[in-house]
Formats: C-alpha cells, structure tokens, sequence
C-alpha cells in the first residue's frame, strides 16, 4: 500500500483538503512540523489555523469544505454524491456543484438545510418545487435528475448550468443591447409557454432566476414557488398573502390573489425586461411597501429615458406586457412571441429600406458627380 494511504489525518476536513490538493502533501507535512513545534513552546494551535496562517488557504475555503464535511455520510459524500463546491445558497438551503458515484454526472444538488427540513411549510415547497422539474423537459428549462432524502436532509438534483444568473450578467454590462434582450426574452417566453401549457405558473420569474449558459442562451430555475393550475395540487398560497420576488411581482400578485394564471409570468419577464435594457428597476421605493404601491398604481417611465437605443415598438412591448390590468397584458406567451418577432422583422425591414435607400442615394450622388465632370470637361475643352 502506498505511504500516502497510511497517513492518518488529524480530521475528515484535513483529508479532505490533502485528497483535494487544495494542500500539497510537502505542504501538508511542513505544517505538521511547524505545528509540533509550536506546542513544545506552549503556543496552541490547529493545523487548519496554520492552514490559513501559511497562507495556504482562507477561512472562507475552510468553513465551506467544513461544512461539506458536516453534510457527507463519509468525507464529501452525500446521497450518492460528491461534493465538490458552494454555488449558491438561500433562505432553505444551499446547491452544491456535485457528481454522482456511480454515473459521474456533474449536478447541482440543492439540499435543504436543517432547520428547513423539520419546517412543513418549506418540505411542502420543496416537494413542489421537484413536481414541477418532473414535468419540465424543454431546452429553456433547467432539467431535474433525482431527489430523495439522506439522512435527515432532503435533496435534488439539477442539470448545472456552466454560466452566470442574469442579474449578475446585467450587472457586469451594466445594459444589454436591445436584439440581446430580445433574444433573451423571447427564449424565457418560449420556456414559460410550455410550462403553461402544462399547466404550471412560475410566479417567481426575475433576472436572478435566469441563467445564462456558456452559449448565451437563457434557462429557468427556481420553481420553488409554483402553482399548480391542475386539480391534482393545490397551491400553498393563502389568499392575501404575497408570494414572489418584490420588484418583478405582478398586481395580482402583491393584492395576494389566489387566481394567478400565466399573465403574471408575463408581467414579471416585462419588469425583467425593463431591467436588461436599463440596468434599472421599473420601479423603486424608500421601502418595499413603496415598491408593492408602485405596481397597483405606479406609472411606468419609459426605458428611453435611460437607454435612448431602445425602439418604440420595444417600449410598446414592455408596456403591454407590465400592464396594471392583465386582460389589458398579451393573451398567452406565444402571443407576445409573434410581437417580438415582429419587432425583430420590422427592424430588419427598416435596416434594409435604409441600406436600399443609402445604395440609391450614392448611385445618383455618383452619376450627378459624373455628369457634372463630363460638363465640367466640355467647357474647359480647347
């Protein structure tokens, strides 16, 4: 048997971070010693805090691999999975980018946290959240893989998308261009139509629930707060109580109505919209009562105001689909797809009208000036 399988490590985290070659075994060896030493002077310390001491690792990359270690059956390993990193976390628990044992799959497994797995309430959401990925198989749609429970904890996992959420993208652009936009926009509504037609509103539709893949194309996450139009779940929703994300929620949504239907998706990807093309909300407040008051009566400011590129028929678009009345909005998802396509047509239209036009133009300014050189060449001839 090799040395190195011999060693015994001080805990699962210290071999973790040898196995993981965050620390190299000289590195590791050095520590020890430099640790021994410490203690015949009578100065404590663990070799994780020489770990960060040396500068070989920050507290930050400790407490996460610690806390991996607290989750594993043994070592990073956690119903069926190896865990490899922290990606992201909220209120309910955390998603770990992961592989499984046996298939080598490399997901994101989202695990709720302890105290959200004693709550019936979040379980509840939870398990809503995995019946709506069960029914979702479209391009636009982040895929589900598995779920099940490993010891106390629930868990699901979730294609991982190689990219970035799209707040973060509009955040490092600061503002998208506008056929950008649409093309991002028109993916989102193509997504959104299929799972209504499913019978399944999002209700949580915002750029932070977008992510864009290593192409540039956009796919949904988050159906943690679903609703389920079909007579086999009921939603959780209680009348009067508000679910969605403060600044992309619909009216319907904020007076806490129980009949959400697709309009409000189309609404919420209207306010995402506005954001892409501004860098902004639609609508701020000193408060989120503010906020909420805003979308029951505020009025929309047009995004030229803060993005002179963006076309009338665009800001045509945004206002339809932000309409405070819903009967007023787009009737369905694959209607305001033909709106954007025609939008995209008639720029195309426009660009070649413009390009025929400037073609003329310098065809007749090019004759004229041969003309005007033939005469001027006639009078001057001896």
């Amino acid at each position: 048997m090799p040395e190195k399988e011999k060693t015994r490590f001080e805990s699962p985290l210290v071999k973790m971070v040898v196995q993981r070659k965050l620390v190299t075994r000289d590195q590791y060896e050095q520590c020890r010693e430099l640790l021994k030493k410490s203690k015949k002077i009578g100065l404590e310390s663990t070799i994780e805090e020489l770990f960060i001491k040396q500068g070989l690792l920050t507290a930050e990359q400790l407490n996460e691999l610690s806390e991996i270690v607290s989750l594993g059956e043994g070592g990073d390993f956690f119903g069926g999975y190896r865990l490899k990193k922290l990606i992201g976390q909220g209120g309910m628990g955390k998603v770990y980018e992961a592989v499984h044992e046996f298939t080598g799959r490399t997901v994101a497994l989202k695990i709720l946290n302890a105290v959200s797995s004693r709550d019936e309430t979040t379980v509840s959401r939870f398990f809503q959240e995995i019946r709506a990925l069960a029914k979702l198989v479209h391009p636009g749609i982040v895929r589900l893989y598995d779920a099940g429970k490993a010891g106390r904890r629930y868990f699901f996992a979730m294609e991982l998308v190689n990219g970035m959420p799209l707040d973060q993208y509009v955040e490092d652009k600061k503002k998208i261009p506008e056929q950008k936009a649409i093309f991002i926009i028109r993916k989102v509504a193509s997504a959104l139509s299929y799972a209504h037609s499913i019978g399944i509103v999002h209700r949580d539709i915002k750029p932070e629930n977008i992510l864009l893949d290593e192409n540039g194309s956009p796919k949904v996450t988050d159906f943690g707060v679903v609703m389920h139009l079909d007579k086999d779940h009921m939603t959780l929703t209680q009348e009067g109580y508000m679910v969605g994300s403060v600044y992309f929620a619909s009216p319907e949504q904020v007076q806490g109505e129980r009949d959400i239907d697709g309009r409000s998706d189309q609404y919420s990807l209207g306010a995402t919209f506005y954001y892409l093309l501004t860098g902004r909300m639609v609508y701020n407040g000193a408060n989120f009562q503010e906020v909420l008051t805003q979308h029951l009566v505020g009025n929309l400011i047009s995004p030229r105001k803060f993005n002179k590129k963006v076309s009338f028929r665009t800001v045509r678009i945004i206002k339809k689909m932000m309409s405070k009345n819903r009967d007023k909005r787009y009737k369905s998802m694959d209607e305001l797809i033909k709106a954007l396509d025609m939008n995209s047509r008639s720029r195309e239209i426009l660009y070649i009208i413009s390009m025929i036009a400037t073609g003329a133009f310098l065809f007749i300014a090019g004759s004229l000036m041969e003309r005007i050189f033939q005469i001027s060449s006639l009078l001057i001839k001896p």
